[in-house]
């Protein structure tokens, strides 16, 4: 149990400067863009920028079901076998790509992409090549993705995170030399989000290569095994990726139909802040999915358990300190971060944090799950309850006001707690209401352990 909690340990450190990363990529490109270009021009970057996203969709979930299944077998401790099925794994991963970015561009060359978003400020030949440079960015992505599985696999996690995080910080510094310094416009903002996804891959490749888990580049091999079996596992963990896009994009999308390109600028600056709480939980998400996949056997049920709550309770309550003083700084923090060009509105930030407060209590949970290939209930409940989110969006948004068109998604995240936390706590033996209870208190104990590793750590 100590090297688990050492890796996690290790891994959260990780997926903290990949937070820092994220945070201060999501966070500065406003400003930068903003000072940059007009408020109807942002407007319309974030229109197009969001529709990509969905691209995550269409690997109809094998990365993380075949990641899942790489980890069972290096639990397992057969060598041979999950290097020959992380080779399949990569090169059919890749094959994929190819032929879904192929098919893409004919589509947007072919369609009048202003004309359906309402673009004025962007032409649609310019809207055409940032669509097609952002949807190669993001399958590249999805490609650094399969390889981030093979270092969870040979459990060196904390590597592939910070190789991410590096690359945000290149991003953001191009970015401001390109768009602050060079007036760069959309299209090489695009480029330059392109390259630095390549160069990401390439570093992942290489790493994983210095420790004999070298991926297949080659998308036409011979495979020894077929992904098909994974393909209806892999399916439901599409769902989550459409779930989130559905409450979140789908957000952005009906406030810019509803109420134009400006308010979209207004509602994803106050989404954008509130969710540094989410990202604050991602701190226990991504490496305790990762220790779920490696502890799957009977006997560890009980060890799984006791790290779900400890970490829970630990995020938890990060999470009301991050989200109360993001409440408090806001209104100075809007005025620095935008340059005054977005009012802050108090309302509409307080109920997107109350989602962020609703997630993270369900989302660490889940990841017993979601490491586990037993995500189908969490996956169906979501698709639910994010479309009877979005459908109450769309009827809030004809108050002509963005603080209750938002309470869909606070909606949303409610009745995932309601569901994720009974289904998922019957796995490592715990009781819904000691569970509950436990968050009620300070994690005094587990921040004292976890100070105590750092320091032992450090020597």
């Amino acid at each position: 149990m100590a090297d688990v909690r050492q890796r996690l340990l290790q891994a959260s450190g990780a997926s903290g400067v990949s937070l820092i990363a994220r945070m201060l990529e999501q966070l500065l490109f406003v400003p930068v863009l903003l000072a940059a270009w007009s408020v109807e021009l942002f407007g319309e970057w974030l229109l197009i920028a969001a529709i990509p996203v969905y691209l995550a969709l269409l690997d109809f979930g094998v990365v993380q079901s075949g990641s899942n299944e790489l980890a069972k077998r290096a639990g397992d401790g057969d060598e041979q076998n999950m290097a020959r099925f992380f080779r399949d794994y990569s090169s059919a991963f890749l094959l994929w790509s190819l032929i879904l970015f192929a098919l893409l561009v004919v589509l947007v060359l072919v369609s009048p992409v202003s004309d359906w978003l309402r673009l004025s400020a962007i032409s649609n030949g310019e809207a055409q090549g940032i669509f097609v440079l952002l949807i190669a960015g993001t399958l590249v992505s999805q490609n650094s993705l399969a390889l981030i599985a093979g270092m969870r696999a040979r459990r060196i996690l904390p590597a592939g995170l910070l190789v991410r995080a590096t690359g945000a910080f290149l991003r953001l510094g191009a970015a401001f030399i390109a768009v602050g310094l060079l007036d760069a416009g959309p299209i090489e903002l695009a480029a330059i989000l392109l390259i630095s996804r390549i160069a990401e891959y390439g570093i992942l490749a290489l790493i994983l290569a210095g420790r004999d888990l070298a991926p297949a580049l080659n998308p036409f091999r011979k495979r020894t095994e077929s992904l098909r079996g994974f393909l209806g596992s892999g399916m439901e963990f599409m769902l989550f990726p459409l779930a989130q896009s559905l409450i979140l994009q789908g957000a952005v999308v009906v406030v810019g139909m509803t109420f134009g390109a400006a308010a979209v600028a207004i509602f994803v600056t106050h989404r954008t802040l509130s969710r540094m709480v989410s990202q604050v939980v991602q701190l226990a998400v991504v490496p305790l999915r990762a220790e779920a996949g490696l502890l799957q056997a009977d006997e560890q049920k009980a060890e799984l358990g006791a790290i779900l709550l400890s970490v829970s309770r630990l995020t938890f309550w990060a999470a009301i300190i991050v989200a109360a003083g993001l409440m408090a700084l806001g209104p100075w923090f809007f005025e620095v971060w935008t340059g005054g060009k977005i009012l802050f509105l108090p309302i509409l930030f307080a109920t997107l944090l109350l989602a962020t407060l609703f997630e993270a209590l369900w989302s660490v949970s889940s990841t017993i799950r979601m490491g586990t290939n037993r995500h189908r209930p969490l996956a169906w409940s979501y698709l639910a309850v994010s479309l009877a989110g979005l459908v109450l969006m769309l009827g809030l948004s004809q108050t002509g006001s963005l603080s209750l068109l938002s309470i869909g998604i606070v909606m949303a995240e409610l009745m995932m707690t309601l569901i994720a936390i009974p289904i998922t706590l019957s796995l490592v033996g715990l009781q819904k209401r000691s569970f509950l209870l436990g968050h009620c208190r300070p994690p005094i104990a587990e921040l004292g352990a976890l100070w105590r590793r750092v320091v032992s750590g450090s020597r």
